[in-house]
């Protein structure tokens, strides 16, 4: 009986051998100078995951290649299961891994010709140096459990227990990772040597006082990579301490950052009191300053990185003006766009303000900007930020954006966001010397964000991040944006127009100022010339070919004159002509066959009158007057191969004259005529009553009324086969109605470019430009900040149209579709 208990006791010890070795806790043999250790559950499908990373495959990286040279022998493996990879930077700067398996890889080597294998025993210690394919490292030679490094002592260390990673707070972090899933976990002092390595020109001052350590758990697709994890709080003090008590909120940075900007660090803080005591607790910092007073009336801060520079901005409490955060400390310097920017008197006063999580540069302006003060060392970066932020192109409202925020937490702490396309040049410029070209020539592709999120609670804080790819076609790359804004001496007239530059087959800006002063201006935004007229023009600007040689001339009448001026500013003989009468409509210029014989019509009252290229009165034109006052300038229209000359009177007759200013159309009866012009419409004429009915007349002269129901102010524009309206607030294109926002809208336009047709109306009370295509569809960016009806065209070498339009008071604007 003895001996079969003793057998089942020896078994039973046996057994529990066995399992406690199966059970070898890996992390326990991670060395101590490991700064960034990767766990997984299964290593083979980790280097798959790897492999269909799109970004990988499609860049060379020298850390993607230099893994596969070290780490090349696990190919030769049947299976990988549950791995720890530590890495470190030796005395002598090299990068040293630690490779710990539970369980031994089966290797199979037959094949391999080039290998040896050579037992090694050191002080007790009992390992191999292992050669395969010129790829040297060095392994345990027991199986539970395994580890290779590339570094002998390393092993040797390891394997000796001497030097092994034991803290309570690696052990704390280590437990809040998933074993499920692929995790990495840094130690952000020994990080701080990578940096050093890596990017030695990387100001990342920060890194290593944030908090001792921090753990991601890893979801790797096709697409990207996204992570959840956490970073453990020291018990001494670090950045996290900052942080602690003071809350999170929904940041909403992104709202104020330029599209094309690098990106933004920012931080906030449900609670600015506690932060307020935290920040100077950490920083040492006893004394009562004016400036918490700042800190104290806000809600989130953050650095906008861009090109050029970076500029410094505050969010303010709810209640909170942002004015009210600048009162004392700077005078207005100008407003634009209806947004006061100041002069910072006290600039310095700012800078470190938020030490030491961030430092701002010095800056001498501050823009308020609704509930935002933003610093910034120059007025145009504050003008071009306006823009952008007028003009909606900022980084919350585009798709890939909002899409990545989708694996983020609604409300954090920290939020740390970079436009990889635009960072490549920083990055080439802070690593090393030879990655420095590899950085350059970085193929982002569709990855177009890289987000890292901290969402503080306790003596912890979540951490959330997304580098994953973007579907972005509503955000595509001819979306509308603004690409000049020239300022004038004087308040704008009159809106700009686009007119043809024969010097570049390109298309230049005119524009008069209240002065009557006339500007050309190039599409870079080159003010050619100024010339002062002797008074406001009458409509717009028209173009003549009056020497039929490919110059082009402007051409419009004032008050008292008919112009003409060639690209230069100067008088083209024999104008101006000059009447002692008033001209009160603008000019009418006729082009019958487009063969260059222009006709010059002008209206004085109730008396049309024509001329030739010339200045002569042209014979064979009859028409003088009418019986009441006419209401608009004589329109040509053709229809069917005929030619008709259409303006209304005042009495309600509607006058349709042939070229010699014979009556063509006879039509009997009166018409209560709206604002709106005559046009062509499905070869009749086509334009509304006072009353709101659409109004045709066919070229007989029969008048058909048609009920539109349309409002008391309502507008109409047409083209031969397309009709718009706007009644109230209701666009109708063709069939196709779109309820628009409730607003003073100038008259739809029907603009015809590159076989397109585009139609604009200006919201002037939300100061909103809208163009529409024949569809009824808003186009991409739009809408945008305008003040005035624009005049659009293709207006430089490549398809894509723009057009002009007036800005703020003084300022003429060029956008791109």
């Amino acid at each position: 009986m003895k001996k079969i208990l003793f057998k089942f006791l020896l078994v039973f010890f046996l057994i529990s051998c066995q399992n406690q070795e199966k059970n070898i806790a890996v992390y326990k043999f991670i060395p101590k100078d490991a700064a960034v250790i990767i766990q997984t559950p299964n290593l083979k499908n980790l280097q798959q995951d790897l492999e269909n990373f799109s970004f990988f495959n499609g860049n060379k990286l020298t850390a993607k290649n230099y893994l596969k040279k070290e780490l090349g022998y696990l190919k030769h493996a049947d299976t990988l299961t549950s791995a720890i990879i530590a890495f470190s930077i030796s005395e002598n700067e090299k990068l040293t891994y630690s490779l710990i398996f539970k369980d031994k890889p089966k290797f199979q080597l037959d094949s391999i010709k080039n290998k040896s294998l050579e037992s090694i025993k050191t002080e007790g210690i009992d390992y191999q140096k292992m050669v395969l394919e010129d790829n040297t490292f060095f392994i345990s030679t027991g199986n539970a459990p395994f580890i290779a490094s590339n570094s002998e002592e390393n092993l040797i260390q390891i394997l000796g227990k001497d030097k092994l990673l034991k803290t309570e707070e690696f052990q704390r972090v280590y437990s809040a990772i998933d074993l499920k899933k692929t995790s990495i976990i840094f130690n952000h002092q020994n990080f701080k040597v990578f940096q050093q390595n890596l990017f030695p020109n990387l100001a990342l001052q920060n890194v290593e006082n944030y908090a001792p350590w921090s753990a991601i758990d890893l979801d790797i697709e096709n697409k990207g990579i996204s992570f959840n994890g956490l970073s453990i709080a020291a018990k001494s003090s670090n950045l996290h301490k900052i942080f602690q008590n003071s809350g999170t909120v929904s940041q909403e940075f992104a709202s104020i950052i330029p599209e094309n900007a690098l990106g933004f660090t920012a931080l906030a803080y449900k609670n600015p009191k506690i932060f307020l005591q935290n920040l100077k607790t950490f920083r040492g910092d006893s004394t009562s300053n004016p400036i918490d007073e700042i800190i104290l009336k806000s809600q989130e801060a953050g650095i906008i990185y861009t090109e050029e520079n970076t500029l410094f901005g505050i969010k303010t409490l709810v209640d909170i003006e942002a004015t009210d955060l600048i009162s004392g400390y700077a005078e207005l310097e100008e407003n634009y766009r209806d947004f006061p920017i100041y002069k910072v008197s006290q600039p310095e006063m700012f800078e470190t303000i938020f030490s030491p999580i961030f430092i701002s540069k010095k800056n001498n302006f501050a823009l308020a900007i609704d509930e935002y003060l933003i610093f910034a060392n120059s007025i145009p970066q504050l003008r071009e930020l306006i823009a952008n932020y007028v003009n909606e192109n900022t980084l919350a409202h585009q798709s890939y954006y909002k899409n990545s925020q989708q694996k983020l937490a609604m409300e954090s702490s920290i939020l740390i966001v970079g436009k990889t396309e635009k960072l490549k040049t920083k990055l080439a410029e802070v690593v090393v010397n030879e990655l420095s070209e590899e950085m350059s020539n970085l193929d982002f592709g569709d990855y177009k964000l890289a987000i890292l999120q901290l969402v503080e609670e306790g003596d912890f804080a979540h951490i959330h991040g997304t580098f994953e790819t973007q579907n972005n076609e509503s955000n595509s790359n001819t979306k509308t944006e603004e690409i000049l804004s020239v300022s004038l001496d004087a308040e704008l007239l009159n809106q700009p127009v686009l007119v043809k530059n024969h010097l570049n087959n390109q298309m230049d800006i005119a524009v008069q100022d209240i002065n009557n002063t006339l500007y050309l201006i190039s599409n870079k935004g080159t003010i050619f010339w100024k010339k002062k007229l002797s008074g406001p023009i009458l409509g717009e600007i028209k173009q003549v070919d009056l020497f039929k040689n490919g110059r082009f001339q402007l051409a419009f009448a004032t008050p008292y004159s008919i112009e003409v001026l060639d690209r230069n500013g100067n008088t083209v003989k024999p104008f101006p002509l000059e009447f002692k009468d008033e001209i009160t409509q603008p000019l009418s210029l006729f082009d019958y066959d487009n063969n260059r014989k222009y006709r010059f019509l002008i209206t004085q009252n109730d008396e049309v009158f024509m001329y030739d290229k010339n200045g002569k009165s042209v014979k064979g034109f009859d028409f003088r007057r009418t019986n009441s006052e006419i209401l608009k300038a004589p329109k040509h229209l053709r229809i069917q191969n005929k030619d008709y000359i259409v303006f209304p009177e005042k009495s309600g007759k509607l006058n349709i004259l042939s070229r010699q200013g014979e009556h063509r159309v006879n039509v009997k009866e009166n018409i209560d005529f709206s604002d709106n012009q005559w046009y062509e419409f499905e070869n009749d004429f086509v334009s509304t009553s006072a009353e709101g009915n659409l109004v045709k007349v066919t070229q007989s002269g029969e008048v058909t009324t048609q009920n539109a129901n349309f409002s008391e102010n309502h507008k109409i524009s047409a083209r031969p086969n397309l009709l718009v309206s706007l009644s109230e607030n209701i666009l109708k294109i063709r069939e196709k109605e779109l309820n628009l926002d409730y607003g003073l809208y100038t008259e739809p336009e029907i603009h015809y470019v590159n076989d397109k047709y585009y139609i604009s109306l200006t919201d002037l009370q939300t100061q909103k430009v809208y163009i529409f295509d024949s569809n009824a569809e808003l186009l991409a960016g739009l809408p945008v900040y305008g003040t005035s009806k624009i005049n659009l065209n293709n207006a430089d070498i490549d398809n894509r149209p723009e057009f002009a339009v007036k800005g703020g008071e003084k300022e003429v604007l060029l956008y791109k579709l």
